[in-house]
């Protein structure tokens, strides 16, 4: 994959940014390149989703163009962009605008959209799910023409371009896409279009979810070992050295090679400073050892 790692393990941070101000998302994110992480993550909600509507909740990609100034190494993206929220094709210029903003480090992750009271909120579209879903597909092939072409035509069902030039390119010509969904549907857009996909679920739910992509995948003539298995989860594996070490074995047995933690409001803990300054490469070491 185009400026990703293609072995070993990678583990990131997400900082959703309700209740979180500016300066604690640059305080946050410097701190993560220090101590060592591979990826940090935004979401893209316009209010808080949890403790209340009201929390203080900035725009996802503006933010995110910001910290791409601000930082130097991570890799970072939106956990993920709800593809209803925006004219796709405005959307992949933005993304294309932080990906040069950070020199290439830009994973765009994407999703079909599901807060039906958000979107009601700010009157944006909530069809079905069967036609976000087919939205879904538009877009991520309305954007790989974006991606690919001097100028793009498209005429779609629901989405439509004309002579639409497009530059600059990616950075490093094509930016990595994450997916996180394990919908029959959905799934066939992973085998398509994705570089990443996040199966979620239990361990054992997630070796199922796999083999139904592994399926779609064959479906749609893509090898199924070109897609890196990804996982984005909670805090709670943050609490202890050994939650963390149990978490991260049980999903490399599942095929999970990049890991992502929610991470607290406030400055990190003691534990998550030990987990992240010496669990974590203990972790790559252990790892780089093992088959597969």
């Amino acid at each position: 994959m185009v400026g990703f790692m293609s072995n070993g393990v990678t583990f990131g941070i997400v900082t959703a940014q309700h209740w979180r101000s500016w300066p604690m998302l640059v305080e946050q994110w410097s701190w993560a390149e220090e101590a060592g992480w591979d990826s940090a993550w935004l979401f893209d909600h316009f209010f808080s989703l949890y403790d209340g509507e009201d929390g203080p909740t900035l725009d996802g990609w503006t933010v995110l163009a910001g910290l791409a100034s601000s930082t130097s190494r991570i890799r970072m993206g939106l956990m993920v962009t709800g593809n209803m929220h925006r004219n796709p094709a405005i959307m992949f210029k933005q993304a294309v605008t932080v990906d040069h903003l950070s020199g290439g480090r830009l994973i765009l992750g994407m999703g079909a959209g599901w807060n039906e009271r958000e979107h009601s909120s700010y009157g944006i579209p909530f069809p079905s799910a069967r036609e976000r879903v087919d939205r879904f597909g538009e877009a991520m092939e309305l954007m790989g023409q974006l991606e690919t072409q001097d100028r793009t035509t498209y005429h779609g069902e629901y989405y439509t371009l004309e002579d639409a030039p497009f530059a600059p390119k990616p950075v490093n010509h094509h930016i990595p896409v994450l997916i996180g969904s394990t919908g029959k549907r959905m799934l066939r857009h992973v085998a398509r279009y994705a570089d990443l996909w996040d199966g979620g679920g239990s361990p054992e739910e997630y070796v199922g979810h796999d083999a139904q992509l592994v399926a779609a995948c064959r479906e749609v003539g893509r090898d199924p070992s070109e897609i890196r298995r990804c996982l984005s989860t909670g805090a709670d594996p943050l609490v202890s050295e050994g939650a963390f070490r149990q978490h991260v074995h049980a999903y490399y047995q599942a095929g999970v090679r990049d890991f992502m933690f929610d991470l607290p409001t406030g400055s990190p803990s003691a534990t998550v400073v030990d987990i992240s300054t010496r669990v974590i490469p203990e972790l790559r070491m252990e790892l780089a050892g093992q088959p597969g």
